[in-house]
């Protein structure tokens, strides 16, 4: 698996080193999703809009695993964040409710709000004995508007950019999500990236002009992709190297020493090196001997960087 953009790598060895061990959404109504990771921002030097996707990638990929942070909700008029439930009388739609505890007194029928004074409001005898005389009906709205008396009010969403009232379904819901790294990733990516950028350094202080991940075509025409393509030039002549990093799960077979072989051949590569991970097959190996190819494993990896210099 290869990550061409530098800004990537950056990221992917930050995680590796444990120095970001999770990411997590900062909600910002500035924002045009409504939400930001701005850590990585800053990281990877992109807005929004181009970080997320590569988050996305990253999981579909299975280096990041993804999970449910947060649900937000948005207006479905102007599509901000800032919203807030307002409760309404369901039959006039006034805003304007108050909610306490409503008695009945048998007596007189008065269905009202219990006031401070043990008395019925509306026929002034004293409330005795509840259950006898009077009950508590609970807790119950009542509209100051048209003195109608509920137990539930209307909900409605109220945006306070664009001030329209909007019923509670309608409005607009977005997830958010948490990115951690897959720890199950960690052995291919350690093989994968930092040794490759260490296998460009190297290649560069000894003048080589390195590109990573880079695609090359070749003299058939075909256009290769290349893990590492370094080139020396000494007056007319060039001197070509050619690096492939190969995984499996438990063993690169011949066909990557040959598919490595047909590109260094096709681009002029005469030292052609292959890093498997973790091992290669016995087949392979084989395969790699009669191209003259370098071939190093995961354990001999500091020796593959050690022993880079071409050979005489």
């Amino acid at each position: 698996m290869s990550y061409r953009d530098p800004r990537v790598l950056r990221l992917l060895e930050r995680m590796l080193d444990g120095k970001i061990a999770e990411i997590n959404p900062v909600l910002d109504p500035s924002a045009k999703l409504g939400f930001r990771y701005p850590a990585i921002e800053d990281l990877l030097e992109l807005p929004s809009e181009q970080t997320i996707p590569i988050l996305e990638n990253l999981a579909k990929d299975g280096i990041l695993e993804k999970r449910f942070f947060d649900k937000i909700l948005h207006c479905p008029r102007c599509n901000s964040l800032n919203i807030r439930l307002s409760t309404h009388c369901f039959k006039c739609a006034s805003a304007n409710i108050g909610k306490g505890i409503v008695l009945e007194h048998f007596p007189c029928g008065y269905v009202g709000p219990e006031e401070t004074c043990r008395t019925c409001p509306k026929c002034k005898k004293e409330l005795k004995l509840i259950g006898t005389d009077y009950r508590n009906l609970g807790v119950l709205y009542k509209c100051q508007n048209c003195s109608e008396i509920f137990s539930e009010p209307t909900e409605k969403w109220h945006c306070l950019n664009c001030l329209e009232y909007f019923p509670k379904g309608e409005s607009l819901e977005a997830n958010t999500y948490s990115y951690r790294f897959n720890e199950a990733k960690r052995d291919q990516l350690v093989i994968e990236l930092r040794p490759k950028r260490q296998i460009e350094e190297f290649l560069s202080q000894d003048n080589y002009d390195v590109q990573s991940s880079a695609k090359i075509r070749g003299t058939s025409g075909a256009e290769h992709e290349i893990d590492l393509y370094a080139v020396k030039k000494s007056g007319i002549f060039e001197h070509k190297i050619v690096v492939g990093i190969s995984s499996s799960e438990k063993e690169v077979g011949q066909e990557e020493v040959l598919k490595l072989f047909a590109k260094a051949y096709d681009v002029g590569a005469k030292d052609i090196i292959l890093i498997a991970i973790p091992k290669l097959s016995k087949d392979a190996q084989d395969f790699a001997n009669y191209y003259h190819m370098r071939t190093f494993e995961v354990e001999n990896l500091e020796k593959a960087i050690e022993q880079l210099a071409p050979k005489s």
